[in-house]
């Protein structure tokens, strides 16, 4: 059941594209609608939020004055999202189920379609010796140069596992590290396909399932456990938080929208699932124009990342905008820099 009929009283700082044109200088006389939104198939709850305020991540503010939503995760297609303005001036939103219900499923908060390789596979591993220790492949009948789908190979170290169990087949990838710092925060971990057991004993056999990237023998096997697809909520993180890019999930030279990157900051510095983040370019010199002096340029904000998987001291994350390419060691910043900018930058739009 889905009781969610609740005014949502926000801030006026946090409107966004949807009321440029309103003006709030003067108290209305009754309630006046400003704007409604009719929530579509294939929305998001990222989408959504874009479309009410100038900051997605501030969404959950909003959700935090209303106490009856048991969970605002939840919006469906067909529900109306009104925004209007209350008799004392103030701005407010409430969100109208669609009558009569439908079976529906709720609308995600991203498009998980780009991160679903990444939310089940083991992503990171403490040490070499952790990788050493897991069960891997061991032999085939027929050596060849790689394996895939379909491809029946004899394994070491599975113990007690049961006929059935499904594997993760990983190999050991780049070391994470802060750039200013060797000591290894990880290693990560590359997710080549999926394989199921077949037979246990001394003769243990998988049979590969699918395939990524070619698999060879001597690759590690990690168990699938099955688990729900999260739902994100755009979110701010609960402390000011100061990262870098350390690594890329591809080969590209620079990333856009929808890559998935790897940032060195995660459980310990208070990150959570959901957290959006500002990518700026690193602070850099010009040269004035009249003195011919070095003139030190501050950092320019050129995207914003959604953070979706928590490590103690790494974290997934998802590009949600880009402005230009993005380079592997970009910054990451919230707040970029300071109150005081965001104060000014959270201002409506004359």
């Amino acid at each position: 059941m889905r009781k969610r009929v609740a005014p949502l009283v926000i801030a006026c700082a946090l409107l966004g594209p949807l009321a440029p044109a309103v003006a709030f200088a003067q108290p209305a006389t009754s309630t006046q609608e400003l704007g409604s939104y009719v929530v579509q198939p294939g929305d998001t709850l990222w989408g959504i939020a874009a479309h009410f305020l100038k900051n997605p991540w501030e969404w959950q503010k909003i959700w935090r004055a209303n106490p009856q939503i048991r969970n605002p995760n939840l919006i469906y297609p067909g529900d109306r999202i009104v925004l209007y303005r209350m008799p004392n001036g103030e701005p407010a939103a409430e969100v109208i189920p669609l009558q009569p219900k439908l079976q529906v499923t709720a609308i995600p908060s991203y498009h998980t379609g780009i991160i679903m390789p990444f939310l089940h596979s083991p992503a990171i591993i403490a040490s070499k010796k952790d990788y050493e220790k897991l069960p891997y492949l061991a032999a085939a009948l027929h050596e060849r140069p790689a394996y895939t789908a379909g491809d029946k190979l004899f394994v070491s170290g599975i113990g007690k596992a049961t006929v059935g169990t499904r594997y993760s087949i990983v190999r050991m990838g780049a070391v994470l590290h802060r750039l200013a710092d060797p000591k290894p925060l990880g290693y990560s971990m590359v997710n080549l396909g999926t394989a199921e057991l077949r037979r246990t004993g001394s003769e243990a056999e998988i049979r590969i399932v699918s395939a990524r990237r070619e698999i060879d023998l001597g690759d590690r096997l990690v168990p699938i456990t099955s688990s729900p697809t999260p739902h994100y909520f755009p979110s701010a993180p609960k402390k000011a938080v100061a990262a870098q890019i350390v690594a890329k999930m591809n080969n590209a030279a620079e990333l856009t929208v929808g890559q998935v990157v790897v940032l060195d900051q995660g459980a310990n510095a208070e990150l959570e699932p959901g957290n959006v983040l500002e990518i700026a370019e690193s602070a850099r010199m010009g040269k004035n124009a009249v003195t011919g002096k070095d003139f030190p340029l501050p950092p320019e904000k050129i995207g914003n990342l959604m953070i979706f998987r928590v490590f103690p001291e790494v974290s997934y994350a998802v590009i949600t905008s880009a402005k230009r390419g993005i380079p592997l060691g970009a910054n990451i910043y919230y707040p970029t820099s300071g109150p005081a900018k965001l104060r000014k930058e959270a201002q409506l739009t004359p």
